[in-house]
Order: structure tokens, then sequence, then C-alpha cells
């Protein structure tokens, strides 16, 4: 197991931020519409604003940011959003950890239930969710740019 730390992002994280996201999406370049590519990763000035609005945790190895997601939380419920770990870093815990720690959030602001969509194509997303204890409770068929999504929650 890779020395972790798990924290909350600053401002000052949406530099390197921004590197990962376009880092991890650019794996997909070919998969997925060009146009929700581009919606997936954020420019600096961009993840600043997305930092503005949401709370973000980065799973920082020796230093480096390698893991992400965002959250929030409307109407007792917490929603996570974003989440992405760098390929070198899967299968190592770093999901779980980021997972644990939105879930402790979403706890401490009395939130009822966690939920997360992702692409019906994203499979590894798919499975590491519903190992969690997530469930599918619904699709959003050809949402936006024309991508199917799963609807994930997990009740507290």
């Amino acid at each position: 197991m890779v020395h972790l730390v798990i924290r909350t992002a600053t401002r000052d994280d949406a530099s390197e931020i921004s590197l990962l996201y376009k880092k991890v999406w650019d794996e997909q370049r070919g998969s997925f519409p060009d146009e929700l590519l581009r919606a997936r990763q954020p420019d600096e000035h961009e993840m600043k604003e997305w930092l503005s609005k949401e709370t973000y945790f980065v799973a920082v190895v020796r230093e480096t940011i390698v893991g992400v997601v965002g959250c929030s939380i409307e109407h007792g419920a917490c929603k996570a959003v974003h989440m992405a770990v760098e390929k070198a870093f899967r299968g190592k815990g770093i999901g779980s950890a980021l997972l644990n720690e939105v879930e402790e959030f979403a706890r401490n602001h009395q939130a009822r239930k966690l939920w997360f969509d992702t692409s019906t194509r994203l499979i590894d997303a798919i499975q590491f969710y519903k190992h969690k204890g997530f469930r599918v409770v619904g699709e959003l068929q050809r949402h936006l740019w024309g991508e199917d999504i799963l609807l994930f929650e997990k009740l507290f």
C-alpha cells in the first residue's frame, strides 16, 4: 500500500487537479465525444470555479495529487461528482479512500443518502460503485452528449 493522504482540496490545488482530470480523460479519447472530454477537463480557472461551488477531496501520494472527487449537499442528499484516479494508482485503495471521505462528509452533514452517476461505458466505475454497496436506481438514456448514464445511490 502506498502512503496516502486524503485531504480537502484548496484553490491552490486547482492547477494540479486540472492536470489530473486532463490525464485521466485523455485515456478515453476516441471512446467518448470530444465535447464530453472537454467538459471533464477544466482548466485552472474553471477548476477554481468548481472548487468554489463544491467540496473536493484529493488523494495525495508523495506530494502529488493522484485522485480527486467532488461533492455537495442538497436537500438531505450528498451528490458526488467528477471522481478520478490516475491510472497508475488504480487498484491501490485510493478510490475507496476518497469514497470513504465523501461518505464521512455526507454523514457529518446529516445527509440521508449519497449518489453518483457515471457513463454506462465506464465498466470499472460501475463495478467499483456496486462493490462499495451502491445500487443502480435509474438510467438516463442519451443524456449529455448522447451518453447513457447510470444513477447510483447508497442510503445511510
